[in-house]
């Protein structure tokens, strides 16, 4: 049934050019002055719309673009410009206002539009948001990227000249019009809405004997065929992963035989964890490559460290940080094979360091003793620095006490050698904890007496004795005048 709608399909067309030939050819086989735009218009409740258009040489600017997107389009004229008021029926309301950005494809990043929208003449391939958003804060953030679709797009110009395109970005609506004209140049005519491809790369159909033509094919992944698309291609959308083919081929004979050519498979993998710490194992997963008419009989792995497997589902430990080129190869029972490359971060964490100071080191029963571990560092976790959010103190008297700020004070009861011990914690630094020992000197100080140290603060004397020590010398040396002067 589809074959013969084809059929006459083809046959109304064939008949139309050949009685209107070079109106036609003059008029509308000129692809290369139409510019191909995509417009989104999101309503601010959710409700975002991509679409599509032609815009014809002299009808290119955003508010064209606009016109031909939208159901109703309200604009005011002031002095030649357009002001947009409402789009579908939604009209500006303070603080909300349509405002429109065009994607700089270039640079990679929106751009906000003049108001007056008629104002910026559109070129070939250019993406147009409008926004119904709250104006308050001005300027507004820009859009979110438009979307990427990668597909494939395979060129058989029926000479044995084939060329595989592979791994196409489209971005914004991916049609299959858009797809082939990011790789090769397209003549094509435009009746009503509809896109019908008159020429690739300067091979053009054969309008003359009506025999050869250019007829696009798509891989239809569950069903592992090739099957015939419609010949408007700018009607028929791509998802990433897809696989066009055009065939320049004899029409004569109908329905065509699908293509012999099996495509190649595609190669994807993820792994877990998004960023492996160093000697941590890594799960690598490449499920989701797709056979593509044959069987996947080997996935080939290069980590980019000297290592290497084989396997659908793998794991492997990197000994050291750095960023590395991971490779999957991918190879089907006809032979055909596909890679996929991505870089994974390796990183290498670390633990907080303890460090704290005592003043005085040495000092007497009940007096307070500054403990500060400002100097303590926070750990890591690979990518991100972990703050310590405890300090915890062991006075080494028994007291043990938590923190979250690095100084404390404590004073202690009874004289005698005390050592401190710090611990700190860092959660999510590997490893979370570190801790370190300070010494510190308790000296008591006598009931009724004094005590003055002696070179070192570990060492200290009694008053008493060294008075009585004074005494003693003093009174043999006297003796000893007292004996000299009588002899």
């Amino acid at each position: 049934m589809k074959g013969k709608i084809l059929v006459t399909l083809l046959a109304i067309v064939s008949l139309c050019m050949a009685l209107f030939y070079l109106p036609i050819r003059i008029c509308t086989a000129q692809g290369s002055g139409f510019k191909l735009a995509d417009v989104l218009l999101d309503y601010g409740n959710g409700t975002r719309v991509w679409t599509s258009c032609i815009l014809q040489p002299g009808n290119d600017t955003v508010y064209d673009a606009t016109r031909l997107v939208a159901s109703s389009l309200n604009v005011t004229w002031y002095d030649g410009l357009a002001f947009v008021d409402a789009i579908n029926g939604v009209w500006n309301s303070h603080p909300y206002y349509w405002i429109w950005w065009y994607w700089n494809s270039s640079e990679f990043q929106w751009v906000m539009g003049p108001t007056a929208c008629n104002q910026h003449v559109l070129e070939d391939f250019d993406i147009v948001a409008w926004y119904y958003e709250d104006c308050t804060l001005w300027p507004p953030n820009p859009p979110p990227d438009p979307p990427v679709t990668r597909v494939d797009v395979l060129l058989d110009y029926g000479n044995g000249t084939i060329t595989w395109y592979e791994n196409v970005e489209v971005f914004g609506v991916a049609s299959v019009l858009k797809a082939t004209k990011a790789v090769a140049a397209v003549e094509y005519s435009l009746w009503g809405a509809d896109v019908f491809v008159d020429a690739i790369n300067s091979v053009w159909n054969d309008y003359i004997s009506f025999i050869h033509f250019w007829i696009y094919w798509y891989w239809n992944h569950s069903a592992e065929c090739w099957e015939m698309g419609a010949v408007a291609c700018n009607k028929h959308l791509l998802a990433s992963g897809d696989i066009i083919a055009w065939y320049y081929e004899d029409c004569t004979t109908w329905p065509l035989a699908p293509p012999t050519l099996t495509p190649h498979p595609k190669a994807s993998f993820m792994w877990t964890p998004s960023i492996p710490k160093v000697g941590q194992s890594v799960t690598f997963d490449a499920s989701a490559s797709m056979p593509n008419g044959g069987t996947i009989v080997d996935y080939a792995w290069n980590f980019g460290d000297g290592s290497f497997t084989h396997g659908k589902i793998v794991i492997h430990t990197y000994i050291s940080p750095g960023t590395y080129i991971v490779t999957l190869n991918v190879t089907d029972s006809n032979g055909l094979w596909d890679i996929e490359q991505k870089q994974i971060t390796v990183v290498q964490p670390y633990g907080p360091k303890a460090d704290f100071k005592a003043i005085p080191e040495t000092a007497r029963v009940g007096e307070k003793i500054k403990f500060d571990a400002s100097a303590s560092l926070p750990g890591c976790n690979g990518t991100h620095n972990m703050p310590i959010t405890e300090y915890h103190w062991n006075f080494g008297d028994g007291n043990i006490t938590i923190t979250s700020q690095p100084i404390v004070y404590h004073s202690y009861s009874a004289a005698g050698n005390y050592y401190i011990t710090l611990t700190v914690y860092a959660p999510g630094a590997t490893p979370e904890m570190d801790s370190t020992t300070v010494k510190v000197l308790v000296f008591a100080v006598p009931v009724g007496g004094h005590s003055i140290p002696l070179k070192t603060p570990a060492v200290e004397k009694d008053m008493t004795v060294y008075l009585m020590f004074v005494a003693a010398i003093t009174a043999v040396s006297v003796a000893v005048k007292r004996k000299l002067a009588k002899g």
